[in-house]
């Protein structure tokens, strides 16, 4: 049975290594160390043979860079996938779950990444080059294929705070049009033939991937681990309540996931952001029972 730890040939100094005070300070100050001397834009191989481009200007990538980001979701990723594993990333940024999934899957396997922003979506394409079994859309996800205004981030140093206009306009940053396309009109015509994961971090626009990727889901029950942001999609017009609601008519049981527990999903106030993994109900037993020999617990 696969670690709840990175595997040995991945090369991310801290990804294994538990949070620690002061930990995000050493990053910063490690990455200003590498950008005074060496300039932001740098590539670090967190697989061995395969570089991963980022921006030590940007504050995710930072972290990133280390190989620290999201650890939690990291070490599902470990315990979920394995050689052969088909992989969807939707919300995919610049590719680290991505870039890490295709690692673990080989050439056996695929991983399909979807990034609306442009200029990502160019660094998303970068970062998976090394994979030929990774493909990149730049697609925003959505309920049904459409024309869509997207607004990029007017943060400086936060490249993932773009959001489709339909869920929230901020009316700061650069507004342009992407391709919006549903997971159920995409998987007719790549026709998957097996589905394991899926990541979910739309930005509040979860309720409306999931309208659109029913029928995928129906099929291949895959496990979901999403991010349940109570702020964004209350800007969205919906709730956390509304997405949970959903995931459990779809036979979906959440767990929340935190550091290495997981246990039974718990109504969240308003301003609470959550990771959660979402199994398919006749599946429940059996991935607990495996996730409890990867080192998680409740």
């Amino acid at each position: 049975m696969a670690s709840a730890l990175a595997p040995r040939h991945w090369r991310g100094l801290l990804t294994s290594v538990s949070p620690f005070p002061g930990e995000l300070r050493l990053v910063n100050s490690a990455a200003a160390l590498m950008a005074l001397f060496r300039g932001s834009k740098r590539s670090v191989e967190l697989w061995n043979t395969a570089p991963f481009y980022v921006d030590l200007s940007d504050r995710i990538q930072r972290q990133m860079w280390l190989g620290c980001y999201e650890r939690h979701v990291h070490r599902m990723i470990v315990a979920l996938l394995k050689p052969g594993s088909v992989f969807l990333d939707i919300g995919a940024n610049i590719g680290y779950h991505s870039y890490f999934a295709a690692g673990l899957t080989g050439a056996d396997g695929a991983v399909h990444a979807f990034e609306p922003d442009p200029d990502v979506y160019t660094r998303l394409i970068r970062n998976l080059s090394s994979f030929p079994w990774a493909n990149a859309e730049n697609a925003a996800v959505w309920h049904t294929g459409a024309q869509l205004e997207f607004e990029k981030s007017f943060v400086n140093g936060e490249c993932g705070w773009g959001v489709l206009t339909a869920i929230r306009d901020c009316n700061r940053g650069q507004r342009i049009t992407v391709r919006g396309v549903s997971i159920d009109e995409w998987n007719a015509l790549v026709k998957l033939s097996s589905l394991d994961l899926v990541k979910l971090d739309s930005e509040g626009a979860e309720l409306h991937v999931l309208h659109g990727a029913q029928a995928t889901l129906q099929k291949f029950r895959p496990a979901i681990l999403l991010e349940v942001s109570a702020p964004l999609l209350i800007q969205g017009g919906s709730s956390a309540a509304e997405l949970v609601a959903e995931l459990r008519d779809l036979n979906y049981s959440v767990f929340i996931l935190e550091n290495s527990r997981i246990f039974p999903y718990e109504p969240i106030p308003d301003f609470h952001v959550v990771d959660c993994l979402c199994i398919n109900q006749r599946r429940v037993p059996e991935m607990l029972d495996m996730l409890r020999s990867c080192g998680f617990h409740p």
